[in-house]
C-alpha cells in the first residue's frame, strides 16, 4: 500500500485476484461496489479492467478529487464491508496503491518495475500530439463564430485546459489500459 499527498487528486489502482468459477459472483458484486463508490465524497470516476484470457486479476480503478478521499475510502467501514462479501471468491488478500496526479499513469500496481522512459514517451506523445492539434483549432473555429474578440491568451488557455483534462481523464488511462502489456515488457 501506498499513499501520497493529502490534497492533490487520488487516484487508486486495487488489485482483486478472483477464483475463475467465481467471475460472475464477483462481476455482480462490483456492481454494487460501484454504487458504493459513487457515493463516498470526491469520487469522480471508476474504470474495471478484467483478466485477459485465463487470468484472474481484476484491475480497479477509481479517481477522487484528492488522495485524502482516496484513502478514506479504502479504510472506510463500509468499503471493509464490501470486501468481506467478495472474500469468497477471491485467491489472496487484495492489493492497493494511493497516487497522487499522473504518477498513477505509469506506477505499476503489482511489484513490477515502472516502464522505460521511452515507452513513457511515446505514450504520452500518442496522447498529447492529436489533441494539442486538433483541440486548439477547434476551439479558435468556435471563439471565431462565438466571440471573435477573446484574446488569443485567453483562447490558448482554454484549450490548453480542455487538453489537460482529455489527457488526465481519459486518454492517458485508456493508453496505459490498452498498451499495458507493452509497458511492462
Amino acid at each position: 500500500m501506498s499513499l501520497a499527498a493529502a490534497g492533490e487528486q487520488g487516484m487508486s489502482a486495487i488489485v482483486h485476484e478472483v477464483d475463475p468459477r467465481h467471475r460472475a459472483d464477483y462481476e455482480r458484486w462490483m456492481v454494487a461496489a460501484t454504487q458504493a463508490h459513487r457515493q463516498c465524497r470526491g469520487y469522480l470516476a471508476m474504470d474495471l479492467i478484467k483478466p485477459v484470457g485465463a487470468g484472474a486479476s481484476y484491475v480497479v480503478l477509481l479517481r477522487f478529487a484528492t488522495v485524502g478521499d482516496a484513502s478514506a475510502w479504502l479504510v472506510s467501514p463500509q468499503r471493509r464491508q464490501l470486501i468481506e462479501q467478495a472474500r469468497p471468491w477471491l485467491l489472496r488478500e487484495e492489493r492497493y496503491q494511493v497516487h497522487a496526479g499522473s504518477a498513477f499513469w505509469f506506477t505499476p500496481s503489482g511489484a513490477g518495475a515502472l516502464p522505460r522512459r521511452w515507452k513513457q514517451w511515446l505514450l504520452s506523445t500518442l496522447a498529447v500530439f492529436p489533441l494539442t492539434t486538433l483541440i486548439p483549432a477547434v476551439v479558435r473555429a468556435a471563439a471565431e463564430r462565438l466571440a471573435p474578440a477573446v484574446p488569443a491568451l485567453a483562447l490558448a488557455a482554454l484549450s490548453a485546459t480542455v487538453v489537460s483534462g482529455l489527457m488526465v481523464y481519459w486518454l492517458m488511462p485508456l493508453l496505459s489500459r490498452v498498451a499495458a502489456g507493452w509497458l511492462s515488457r
